[in-house]
C-alpha cells in the first residue's frame, strides 16, 4: 500500500502543474521587467565606477 501512496502523491503535482503554467505568461512579464531594471542597475552602477576610476586615473 505504501508503495502504491507514492506514485500517486507523484502524479498531483503533474495534475496542478497547468493551473500554474497559465499564470506563468503574467509572471515571465513581470520577471522580463524585473530583469530589465536589474540590468539598468548594474549598468549604470558599472558605468559609474568606470567614470570613478577614469577619474582617478586622470591626472590633474
Amino acid at each position: 500500500q505504501l508503495l502504491q501512496q507514492q506514485p500517486q502523491q507523484l502524479q498531483q503535482p503533474q495534475l496542478r502543474q497547468p493551473q500554474q503554467q497559465l499564470r506563468q505568461p503574467q509572471q515571465q512579464l513581470q520577471r522580463q521587467q524585473l530583469q530589465q531594471q536589474l540590468q539598468q542597475q548594474l549598468q549604470q552602477q558599472l558605468l559609474q565606477q568606470l567614470q570613478r576610476q577614469q577619474q582617478l586615473r586622470q591626472p590633474l
